[in-house]
């Protein structure tokens, strides 16, 4: 194992690391998931209820957030959108 790590680039191991750090990520995440579950079987009330980023916060949740905040089209894509869809309505069909 110490031979793979030092015949690694510093691109393999970052990715490595990446790699690792996702899992570790995913793996908290499922166990918030699975507590909000838990929690939320036993609540009298549906106002009771939490969703999982309720629970705790995770450093995934602030990535979500950033990428939730973007618009997910800009003004030129809608006009060129728009201009498509126009000359596909406008077809005069012959007889």
């Amino acid at each position: 194992m110490p031979d793979d790590f030092w015949r690694q680039t510093w691109r393999e191991n970052g990715l490595l690391a990446e790699y690792y750090h996702n899992n570790v990520g995913l793996q908290w995440e499922q166990a918030r998931y699975i507590s909000t579950m838990i929690y939320n079987v036993n609540c009298q009330k549906k106002s009771q209820m939490l969703k999982p980023e309720q629970l705790f916060e995770l450093s995934i949740d602030k990535q979500r957030k950033k990428k939730r905040d973007q618009p997910k089209s800009t003004r030129e894509g809608m006009d060129e959108f728009m201009k498509k869809y126009q000359s596909m309505t406008n077809k005069k069909t012959l007889k």
